[in-house]
């Protein structure tokens, strides 16, 4: 299932993201790394949602700002 959130925090490579008033813990896919893209927190981006596996961040969307 894809959701679109907000990230809350990154630690040691495992982003928290909100989405629907739920907190998931996700990872960023391999080609971020290879494109230079690290997200942090405030980022919308969306993810993927598998009960069985872990979560995965598939898009970081367009950034408003950054500092």
């Amino acid at each position: 299932m894809i959701k679109q959130g907000i990230i809350l925090k990154g630690i040691s490579g495992f982003y928290y993201v909100e989405c629907d008033y739920t907190v998931y813990e996700c990872k960023a896919k391999g080609v971020f790394r290879r494109q230079n893209i690290k997200p942090v927190a405030g980022d919308r981006v969306t993810i993927s949602v598998n009960e069985s596996a872990e979560n995965i961040i598939e898009q970081v969307l367009p950034r408003k700002n950054y500092i």
